[in-house]
């Protein structure tokens, strides 16, 4: 989260500006959720954070990426837990922003490293392809140290920057699992994504969080009568 993420969304600030939000920390004017519908803007989306900046900043309001560092504290899980929740996370990725998502696989270094060492040794420059893997592995090295420490002041990224390699190599495993299918399990359902990065339920008819009407006691117009993952939302 520190580098990974940190890198991708410093890149899209670069390249595009801000058209979406993310994290566990997000501020909108009220007139701009409004503008947008309301919390039920948001509830057939499983990246409902991308989704409401990418809407704000289509209604054409300026999103800004903030300076302010929010901190995150992990649950300790299994690999396997772990490993489906980014699989999980970059298929939201790829309907979200397809194109993006894609690109996305240009970025990791150690498999192009890993590619260079093979291609060179079966041409007979061993040599040049452990050239190759280790500009790679320091490439990822001192992406950890700038982008994880020096940007965002992780101490764990500059204490564990020699296993960022590692971390790359594991990143593009989950990005290329993102491509396999549509469909991901997420607390207790079957869900699909589907176009612009919607999720239908697989097993039960999709709520429609739009048509209830909205409490009196909601100040953000949202309905008193909530999807399954508007709750979620409103949770985090």
């Amino acid at each position: 989260m520190s580098v990974e993420m940190s890198s991708g969304v410093m890149v899209a600030d670069m390249m595009e500006g801000m058209r979406f939000a993310l994290g566990p920390a997000m501020a909108t004017r009220r007139d701009a959720l409004k503008e947008i519908g309301g919390m039920p803007a948001l509830a057939d989306y499983y990246s409902d954070d991308f989704v409401l900046g990418n809407l704000v900043w289509a209604a054409g309001y300026k999103v800004l990426l903030s300076h302010h560092v929010v901190g995150h504290v992990l649950i300790p899980q299994s690999f396997l837990r772990t490993f489906g929740h980014q699989i999980r996370w970059n298929k939201s990725t790829r309907y979200s922003r397809p194109k993006g998502h894609l690109g996305t696989g240009l970025t990791f270094a150690m498999p192009f490293g890993i590619l260079g060492l093979v291609s060179a040794a079966a041409l007979g420059h061993f040599g040049l392809g452990l050239g190759l893997l280790a500009a790679a592995s320091v490439n990822r090295v001192l992406q950890s140290i700038v982008v994880g420490w020096a940007v965002i002041g992780d101490p764990r990224s500059l204490r564990y920057c020699w296993l960022y390699p590692l971390r790359d190599l594991f990143g593009f495993v989950t990005w290329v699992g993102s491509y396999t299918s549509r469909n991901f399990f997420w607390r207790g359902e079957m869900y699909r994504f589907s176009a612009g990065g919607k999720i239908v339920p697989q097993h039960r008819p999709a709520e429609n969080a739009v048509s209830d009407q909205p409490s009196s006691s909601d100040a953000f117009g949202a309905p008193a009568s909530h999807s399954q993952k508007q709750q979620a939302l409103l949770r985090k």
